[in-house]
């Protein structure tokens, strides 16, 4: 099929290092790969990793590029279907694609006006919310990424067409990491324990600096390597450099391009997704999928879909319980019989969540969005 792929959000740079910019090259490239033709429409480019394998990539910076840019494609080479990114921005696709008569798949991968009005001090939230009532019920199909969304778009549309795909990760590249991991330059009976990710308020760092500070001394040889950058970085450098429990044994190797991000994973002896407690924990981490695919134990929170996820590869804790990250990180690192049990799970599981196997799944709603489009014309 012929996919114009969209995304107005200028946050989001195709090219980027944040998991969005990973997400959107993933997917594009995932789909090209199975045979279709795929054009992206993104607002902005960015830099620092190479562009997906694709048709074509048009920066539209304005909606009037979006939407030049959807007519030219539908009158030249032809258009199945229209996946857009659900942003803030949103809404060019929309009115292009129902002008136009294309079925309209719509990604959505967070309450964003919630969100943005939490952490970003988004205004006239009414108002959001009702465009974004109006994009969920006027989609064709609605894909999400976890089951809190899920009941998330339900309660916001009823009406809407809903369907789960997790994220995915490039299993077989992370896999083949392990052949070459990254030099650390510690010892070799170090226990490395990594966080691979965006530094954001609710991902808890802090909780895993507390966490990590209180074991280190009485536990085994261990560091804890922080890759990636974000709004948390500074106080949580600053943090390190204060506190003699932390300096030395905490080391920050900043944001990488993601092509070096399976080397990282090789070096790690165990992966931390230590999110903080939330009654609405609507994420589906690509780090956490990332991990499992360089055969990593994860420890982790038991919120939204992370138990799922991750099932026996996992050292899991109650996010509730304040000691509860210690403990499982005390045991993770002391238990190097169970991380090796953990590393053959996650190894495993991680099968379940190749790229290939999100695009494959994300082209059945796109086909089932042109049949329902074919039917209500005839």
């Amino acid at each position: 099929m012929i996919v114009a792929y969209v995304c107005a959000d200028p946050g989001i740079p195709l090219l980027g290092g944040k998991g969005a910019s990973v997400h959107m090259r993933a997917i594009t490239a995932a789909l090209a790969a199975r045979g279709n033709e795929v054009h992206i429409l993104c607002t902005r480019l960015g830099e620092g990793n190479a562009a997906p394998t694709v048709a074509d990539v048009r920066q539209c910076k304005t909606d009037v590029d979006i939407d030049r840019a959807l007519c030219e494609l539908a009158g030249s080479s032809g258009i199945d279907v229209v996946l857009e990114r659900y942003s803030l921005e949103s809404g060019a696709a929309r009115r292009t694609s129902e002008r136009l008569a294309l079925p309209l798949v719509l990604e959505v991968n967070a309450p964003l006006v919630l969100e943005a009005a939490r952490w970003r001090g988004l205004e006239d939230v009414d108002r959001h919310l009702t465009r974004e009532r109006d994009a969920f019920a006027t989609a064709d199909a609605v894909i999400v990424v976890s089951s809190a969304l899920v009941r998330y778009v339900r309660a916001t549309a009823p009406e809407a067409t809903i369907s789960r795909v997790p994220n995915g990760a490039d299993v077989d590249r992370i896999a083949a990491g392990a052949v070459r991991p990254r030099e650390l330059d510690v010892a070799g009976s170090t226990v490395i324990v990594g966080f691979a990710g965006s530094m954001k308020p609710w991902h808890g760092l802090h909780e895993l600096l507390d966490a990590f500070a209180s074991i280190h001394i009485d536990a085994v040889d261990s560091m804890l390597v922080l890759a990636g950058g974000g709004p948390e970085e500074p106080a949580l450098r600053a943090r390190v450099d204060g506190d003699d429990r932390l300096r030395g044994r905490v080391r920050f190797v900043g944001s990488l391009p993601h092509d070096e991000m399976p080397a990282l994973l090789a070096s790690f002896d165990l992966g931390v997704a230590p999110y903080s407690a939330s009654e609405d924990f609507y994420f589906s981490p690509l780090k956490v999928v990332e991990y499992l695919a360089a055969g990593l134990p994860v420890v982790h929170p038991r919120l939204g879909d992370l138990t799922e996820t991750i099932g026996d590869a996992g050292i899991a804790y109650d996010p509730a319980d304040r000691n509860g990250l210690t403990v499982a990180l005390d045991l993770a690192q002391r238990d190097a019989a169970l991380r090796q049990r953990c590393s053959l799970a996650a190894q495993s599981r991680a099968q379940a969540f190749t790229w290939d196997a999100t695009a494959a799944a994300v082209e059945g709603v796109a086909d089932a969005a042109i049949a329902k489009r074919s039917r209500a014309a005839r």
